[in-house]
Parts: structure tokens; sequence; C-alpha cells
């Protein structure tokens, strides 16, 4: 048994005890994983977009291409503010609710991707063709998410 005898604690034993709990390994690997699922998804996203429709971007096209990128984009990052305020705050999340947070969001960034893929069954190419770059620009911003992960201290240390 450890005793102080009243010392105040060494702050690297505080370091130590909160690494152990945030694991940090495990984090950065999950977030490396749902990173290369984000990037997948976008990247399957956009190129059957442009297998959908010829030249889908450029011209007047790209327009409708950008748009729905974006929409998909900012829908992801205001569904998931809880976890990108965690990132700029500080604050992480234990390790089950990153895995739990990123588990959901995997299974929805691959639902929507289905969803978009088998859309053009039902309502033609080119609304096919916007569902995709919703759900590619869901994708790219799931994988800049993680990118953020591998940041260790962006902010100014003259604080």
């Amino acid at each position: 048994m450890a005793r102080n005898w009243g010392l105040p604690p060494r702050p690297e034993q505080a370091a130590i005890r909160r690494a152990r709990r945030t694991r940090p390994f495990a984090t950065l690997s999950a977030s490396a994983i749902f990173g290369v699922i984000g990037a997948a998804v976008a990247a399957f996203s956009f190129a059957e977009a442009r297998d959908l429709i010829e030249n889908v971007f450029h011209g007047r096209k790209l327009i409708l291409a950008i748009v729905a990128g974006g929409v998909g984009c900012w829908t992801y990052v205001w569904l998931a503010r809880p976890r990108f305020a965690a990132h700029f705050t500080g604050d992480g999340d234990a390790f089950a609710d990153l895995v739990r947070f990123y588990a959901r969001a995997g299974l929805t960034l691959g639902v929507v991707l289905a969803l978009a893929a088998g859309s053009r069954y039902v309502v033609g190419d080119l609304l096919s063709v916007a569902l995709l770059c919703i759900s590619g620009g869901a994708g790219a911003a799931a994988a800049f998410q993680t990118v953020l992960a591998f940041v260790p201290d962006y902010r100014d240390e003259s604080a």
C-alpha cells in the first residue's frame, strides 16, 4: 500500500492514471479504422457518381455535386458536433463512448451509401448522383474528423 504521508501527489502519477483510463493507443486505432471507413465511403460514393453520369464533375453538373457534397458534409458535422467539440475543447470521451459513436456513425454511413447506390433504380441517375455526393460528403467529413484525433495539440502554446 502506497502512502504519501501528507505530501502532494506527483503530476506524473496523475498523467499515468489519466492515460490508463483514456486508452490512447486503442483510441487512435479505433479512430484510424473509422477514418479509413469514412474515406472509403467518400471514394466509393464519388466514383459511383462519376460512373453514373459522364462528366458529372464538370460544368453545371459540378454545382450539383458540390452542393450535395456540402450538404452531406455539414449534415455529418451537425450530427457529430459533440465529437467535434470534444476535439476542439480537449475534452475526450471514454473509450467505450467513442467506440459506440464510431459504430453508430459507421453503420449509418454504410446505410446511406447503400441507399444512395441503390436509388438509381428508383429515382433516376441525376437524383442518385446527388444522393451519392451527399454520402461522399458525409464520408469525407467522417475521415476529417478522425484526422483531428491525430493532431496532438493545435492550440497556442503561449497561453
